[in-house]
């Protein structure tokens, strides 16, 4: 397929690495010639890298390089071009006067596609003579390595269009996914959760860009976190995307745009594209702080759940070796994690939880589920529940009738029959559980099951 490409950004010098690499020829033009120069440089040293990484033979690197022809005029008559991909700037006007002036220049043959990640693809369409033509194919950056692509019908598009544009990425190994004509279509409308929060965090100055970005990788598994994602993509297009969706949506306040992010923009901090966005870019820029060494008290009590998969069991073993919880004879009942005796520099002689059958270590109480955390002494009845009130709570939590099995759990918090409460009961509820009759007109008839 014979594809031209309007923008020699870094959209569409991507796009046309891309497709010249999948084995189609690529016409890449722009309205500034060294934009074609420079995005056609960039293409040959990507495709050197690939060489010499492995991932891509001599011979393949020069056929792709030789796919790409760069046209001097973005307007010029195409006969033979059958896709047309425009990746210009994210705005209406600019992107109607591309299509306008390529309607007349190229056959009524040609499919138009539009790289637009926020704007109507319905609105761009309804600029052309042929709305029906035109479709949205929404590629992410860097287009070589995010292998999604957002296929977006108008409302005119004619039906066979998305088929022919879904063969077309999926024949070039990525993976295409037909989302509806909505403002932020897919990836960016569940994307404004990341980015407009994580901007929202920095206004209320909760953590630095660099604290949010370390917690996202950390946390929610991300390979950068959202101000090193904004640098990449470029704020100036992060930001009209966000003032796209938010005036899509009509001014939802949960879209609500940054009041940080207009006044970076027109200070040209726009990322790596202009060497400095939210962190330093190029020679000599120093990078965000490496994360201090995690410390803490060696002597705090771990409590430690077993999550049942292969995967983790060294190392839940390990740390609960560490915090003294040897499994032993006991079952995991009352305690926490296994029971026995174990040998821990802490919990002493009562394992992680001290199961049926353990002891609660010397000095050591037991929250609710019979883990040995602290200091309290140890069960008359060897099931690891502490006899000294611990820390924190607020007094028993005394049950009904011995034996009667309907009243053996608080209504309010569920806690067994003769527990600790955590506080989380108020004041008269408790007080009604110690007693053991109600007295206050507060609480229902019965506080037992």
């Amino acid at each position: 397929m014979r594809i031209r490409i309007v923008g020699a950004g870094a959209m569409g010098r991507g796009i046309a690495q891309w497709a010249a690499s999948a084995g189609h020829t690529v016409e890449l033009a722009d309205v500034r010639p060294e934009a074609v120069r420079e995005a056609l440089d960039f293409v040959a040293s990507m495709l050197d890298r690939a060489v010499v990484k492995g991932r891509m033979s001599a011979a393949a690197r020069e056929a792709s390089v030789a796919r790409l022809v760069p046209l001097a005029d973005p307007w010029a008559a195409g006969p033979d071009v059958e896709l047309v991909i425009e990746a210009v700037r994210e705005d209406l006007g600019t992107k109607a006067e591309v299509f306008g002036k390529l309607e007349r220049a190229l056959p009524a043959s040609a499919v138009f596609a539009t790289n637009t990640s926020s704007l109507s693809v319905t609105r761009i369409a309804a600029t052309l003579q042929d709305p029906t033509r035109l479709a949205g194919l929404h590629f992410f950056n860097p287009v070589p390595l995010m292998r999604i692509v957002e296929v977006v019908p108008g409302a005119a598009t004619r039906p066979e269009i998305p088929a022919l544009l879904t063969a077309l990425v999926e024949g070039c190994g990525h993976r295409a996914v037909t989302v509806a004509d909505t403002p932020g279509f897919l990836v960016n409308h569940a994307g404004r959760g990341l980015v407009t929060e994580a901007l929202a965090l920095l206004e209320e100055s909760v953590a630095d860009p660099a604290e949010i970005d370390r917690i996202a990788r950390d946390v929610l598994g991300l390979r950068m976190g959202p101000f090193e994602l904004m640098d990449l993509t470029g704020l100036d297009v992060t930001a009209a995307v966000i003032d796209s969706i938010w005036q899509g949506f009509r001014h939802e306040d949960r879209l609500r745009p940054s009041f940080l992010t207009p006044n970076r923009v027109a200070a040209g901090l726009h990322g790596r594209k202009t060497g400095r966005g939210w962190y330093a870019y190029g020679d000599g820029a120093s990078g965000p702080a490496p994360e201090s060494p995690v410390t803490g008290d060696g002597e705090r009590p771990v409590f430690v759940v077993r999550g049942g998969r292969p995967e983790t069991a060294a190392y839940e073993e390990e740390l609960a070796g560490g915090a003294g919880g040897g499994r032993g004879p006991g079952r995991a009942g009352r305690g926490a994690v296994g029971g026995g005796r174990g040998a821990g520099p802490r919990l002493g002689d009562a394992g992680v939880g001290g199961g049926r059958g353990g002891r609660a270590a010397p000095g050591a109480y037991v929250r609710r589920g019979g883990t040995a955390v602290g200091g309290a002494a140890a069960s008359p009845r060897g099931d690891g529940v502490a006899t000294r009130r611990p820390p924190g709570t607020r007094g028993r939590c005394w049950h009904g009738r011995p034996g009667a099995r309907s009243r053996t759990r608080c209504r309010w918090c569920g806690t067994p029959r003769g527990r600790w409460h955590s506080g989380c009961c108020p004041p008269w509820w408790r007080s009604a559980a110690r007693s053991r009759s109600v007295r206050s007109p507060r609480p229902p008839t019965s506080i037992w099951r």
